[in-house]
């Protein structure tokens, strides 16, 4: 008998197979040949409490950053080009559909439009969610004595979710201004057709700060304190329900596979979404307005011009877009972080 040795048929320590567990996959040495005899079962039993033990161990802040960050580019590189169709189809007033923009900028832009001003949310998004994992971990320490943030089988639903909007709230410092960033590169030849407002991102935040000095930069700040909170609320939520109904009775979700994660990511992007819409097409409106002739005076006149607009209905607008990237944007999300963190192990 041999402790250890990897099951038949597993050659890749990152075998995706779904009826694999995640954690047996990058983890191999709680994984063990079923023998006949009663003392073989009995040592993988031992082994697999062990790794259980191993599993509920602290985990360090700095793993929970970097995971954050792998899974933030995880993220970019899936659901830019969706977020680009989006964010200039809220931009402006008239009527419009995710196709019709899509076409537009394929016909005056090309294929590299899509990828327009993906340098700062690379990097910014990376950033967000370093931040917001990482404060997600601590909120579930303070409010449920969780040290892994993996490890929320047992933890009361409602605390995940305050959790969440409290992970939420604590990355719009660094969310605001890089939004901003992006969201003036992608909408600029919407304002100026034909013509580039900005050379790149560098050049973009200087011509704010030299509009509208430092503060310039967290134009849209109410806006994105009233959508991050319920948002994130509903993505940690949203994951862990998912992750549960996955999950069978008596099991571990540490037990799912990849691709049951990847649903489960999915369903946490689309439950957020659906949360922050409306106040996000008022966040995007107050990001892109142009500096010297503003359209909206605040965050309240732009609510009501909206709704002057269209009604509830023009609060969803780009909900396309918004939706068909969302679940394969935080599948990847959730996934990066999941595998990153117990290959941090």
């Amino acid at each position: 008998k041999t402790q250890g040795g990897p099951l038949e048929g597993v050659n890749s320590p990152l075998d995706l197979r779904p009826e694999l567990p995640l954690f047996g996959m990058i983890n191999n040495n709680n994984v063990f040949r079923e023998e006949s005899s009663g003392s073989d079962v009995h040592s993988v039993e031992q082994a697999g409490q062990a790794g259980c033990a191993e599993n509920q161990s602290p985990v360090a802040p700095w793993k929970q950053i970097v995971a954050g960050t792998v899974g933030g580019v995880c993220q970019v590189l899936v659901g830019h080009p969706f977020n680009t169709v989006k964010a200039r189809l809220q931009a402006v007033s008239a009527p419009s559909t995710g196709l019709a923009v899509l076409s537009m900028l394929l016909k005056q832009e090309g294929a590299r439009g899509l990828f327009k001003g993906m340098g700062p949310p690379l990097l910014g998004t990376s950033a967000i969610c370093a931040v917001l994992f990482h404060a997600n971990g601590a909120a579930l320490q303070a409010t449920a004595g969780i040290e892994d943030p993996r490890n929320t089988d047992a933890v009361p639903l409602h605390l995940v979710a305050v959790a969440g909007a409290a992970a939420g709230a604590a990355q719009v410092a660094v969310c605001s201004p890089l939004e901003l960033v992006m969201i003036r590169l992608q909408t600029q030849h919407v304002f100026s057709p034909g013509r580039s407002l900005y050379a790149g991102p560098i050049d973009c935040a200087l011509k704010i700060v030299q509009a509208g000095g430092a503060r310039a930069l967290y134009q849209g700040l109410p806006a994105t304190l009233l959508r991050d909170p319920p948002n994130y609320f509903s993505y940690f939520l949203g994951y862990e329900v998912a992750k549960r109904a996955q999950t069978p009775v008596g099991g571990s979700s540490k037990d799912l596979s990849a691709l049951q994660l990847l649903a489960a990511g999915g369903v946490a992007g689309i439950a957020a979404q659906l949360t922050q819409l409306p106040m996000d097409v008022v966040k995007t409106r107050m990001q892109s307005q142009p500096d010297a002739n503003p359209l909206y005076r605040s965050t309240w006149d732009c609510y009501k011009k909206t709704y002057a607009e269209g009604g509830l209905a023009a609060f969803y607008k780009g909900i396309g877009p918004v939706l068909a990237r969302a679940f394969p944007a935080n599948a990847v999300t959730f996934l990066g972080f999941e595998l990153a963190l117990e290959a941090l192990r």
